[in-house]
């Protein structure tokens, strides 16, 4: 099962953790994992290629062979809020077919 925390701080998005592998299907036919990595690793860029955040302003983890990739952003803009929200739908929809393989919670920080 792939669990994802959805950080906020006063209200706003700051970051997640994606933890886990869905074991939807065998390594490299898991459209679940593959979905969930394509949001996570977009985000990831997106937050300094889009929304200009600097590399230092931004806390990441991955860790392949466990599925996990932690992202926080010490500094947000708009434009990290539209990444971040846009990340959300994107779990939300995949939810809506595959809630057996993920989870996914909100936690103020």
């Amino acid at each position: 099962m792939i669990k994802i925390t959805i950080y906020r701080t006063k209200g706003e998005i700051s970051g997640f953790i994606v933890e886990g592998h869905s074991d939807y299907a065998e390594e490299g036919m898991d459209i679940v994992c593959a979905s969930v990595s394509i949001l996570s690793y977009t985000v990831l860029n997106s937050i300094n290629l889009v929304a200009g955040i600097e590399p230092e302003n931004i806390n990441y983890d991955v860790d392949e062979d466990t599925g996990l990739m932690s992202l926080r952003t010490l500094v947000n803009n708009d434009k990290t809020d539209v990444i971040y929200r846009s990340f959300m739908v994107g779990i939300e929809l995949l939810l809506e077919d595959y809630s057996d393989y993920i989870t996914l919670k909100f936690e103020e920080v």
